[in-house]
């Protein structure tokens, strides 16, 4: 069986929507998901980022009651509905540095999740837990494929069995950014890209384009709306055959 690319692309990567045939493999989403971001590394306490933590929070206490999550509900079903979610919790780990001259692997930042969880660091996983790793500067995370970070993508999601995370490194670069936007915004619309793909495929079996390999965020890769304040990415909608931030107007 194929699997997804799982990744945000960069900005090599054609955006756009384009035809798509996004079908629903079979496997789990996750209904009311629970979001635990981890900003990882001394870096993140420092004045100029410590301000995008609490922006960063801010953020997810927004898009996850928002009409992005409303528009996700066509992609639940009668078990296993899509509805809003929340933010649990948020974990500062300013005394652990990740990585070992400056790379980290993802089967590193899959040990850390589990030490973390073993330890109480983070909240206990349970069942719609979305761990969000955020990277310091000057850290580059090697993907399960082996993409990096600012040459082949921006950011990507994955599982451990149950355990679901997202990754999102320090992406400064120019193929990450977005033109006329703040590092902030690029943080949200990678972060918005990674989120709505963990909540439709998790554990990367659910819902994907087996001919592309891509997502729901693939499709409409780096296609921004401002919503709530915050610039998210657009994504695709079976429903609605387009790139969209909610569900369908009333009446439409």
């Amino acid at each position: 069986m194929r699997h997804p690319l799982a990744i945000v692309p960069d900005a090599s990567a054609v955006p756009g929507a384009r035809a798509t045939g996004i079908v629903n493999h079979g496997g789990t989403v996750l209904s009311a998901v629970e979001v635990v971001p981890i900003y990882w590394g001394s870096a993140w306490s420092s004045p100029g980022n410590s301000p995008l933590t609490t922006q960063l929070d801010a953020f997810f206490d927004f898009v996850v009651a928002s009409p992005l999550m409303d528009m996700l509900a066509e992609y639940g079903s009668a078990a296993a509905p899509i509805g809003h979610g929340r933010r649990i919790a948020s974990v500062r780990l300013p005394a652990n540095e990740p990585g070992a001259g400056g790379r980290i692997r993802d089967s590193e930042i899959q040990q850390a999740l589990r030490n973390w969880i073993a330890a109480g660091t983070i909240p206990a996983v349970g069942v719609n837990t979305l761990y969000v790793v955020f990277l310091p500067p000057g850290i580059v995370s090697i993907e399960p494929s082996g993409n990096v970070p600012c040459a082949n993508s921006c950011g990507h999601h994955g599982n451990i069995g149950n355990i679901y995370y997202a990754v999102i490194p320090y992406i400064d670069c120019p193929t990450c950014l977005i033109p006329g936007a703040s590092f902030f915004d690029a943080l949200t619309v990678i972060t918005s890209h990674e989120l709505c793909e963990s909540i439709t495929d998790p554990a990367l079996m659910t819902w994907f384009d087996s001919g592309s390999n891509d997502e729901i965020g693939d499709v409409c890769n780096r296609l921004p709306v401002r919503l709530g304040g915050f610039l998210v990415q657009l994504e695709w909608s079976n429903s609605q055959a387009a790139c969209v931030f909610g569900p369908p107007a009333a009446g439409t």
